[in-house]
């Protein structure tokens, strides 16, 4: 019986600190769209790896840089690993009359009439989308503030010189 109550006040514990944690507002940085003034780059060396990355979400690169942005082991005997690797994120998006965001969960599964938008984006350092004038890239580009405004990389956690201050 005893056993029975210990495991009983252990899961009700778990199901309240569940319920309060769902209902805390966020509280994080409300932040600005990316701008490509923040671009910034850096190698990153650890595990016998060198690799070159942009705070854009690419790593590594082609041909621009040479040999030395993605190399296993981290020696002149090391070899190049791959060009460059970005990250794709990708969105499914429900809309009515064409344009409109459907969010509520209810309406999305029992709606028949709801059309649906696929979208995948990523910030490469080629073939970047661009707006119909041809005078922005759109892509994904980082917000100031989460480095040091005057380093020349991005926030590493072994240069806190590079930290937002």
């Amino acid at each position: 019986m005893k056993k029975l109550l210990h495991i009983a006040i252990v899961v009700l514990s778990g199901l309240l600190a569940q319920a309060a944690a769902q209902g805390r507002l966020y509280e994080g940085p409300d932040d600005p769209a990316g701008d490509i003034a923040a671009e910034r780059v850096g190698w990153m060396t650890g595990n016998r790896v060198l690799l070159y990355f942009r705070n854009t979400t690419e790593l590594s690169d082609c041909c621009d840089l040479g040999y030395d942005v993605s190399k296993w082991p981290n020696t002149y005997q090391g070899s190049k690993m791959h060009d460059g690797i970005c990250i794709l994120i990708g969105a499914r998006v429900y809309v009515e009359y064409g344009s409109t965001p459907v969010t509520d969960i209810n309406a999305i599964q029992n709606r028949t009439d709801l059309d649906t938008l696929y979208f995948c984006q990523s910030s490469y350092r080629e073939h970047m989308d661009m707006s119909p004038d041809g005078t922005i890239e759109w892509g994904m580009y980082p917000v100031f503030g989460y480095f040091d405004d005057l380093s020349e990389t991005p926030a590493m956690s072994n240069r806190p010189d590079s930290w937002p201050p």
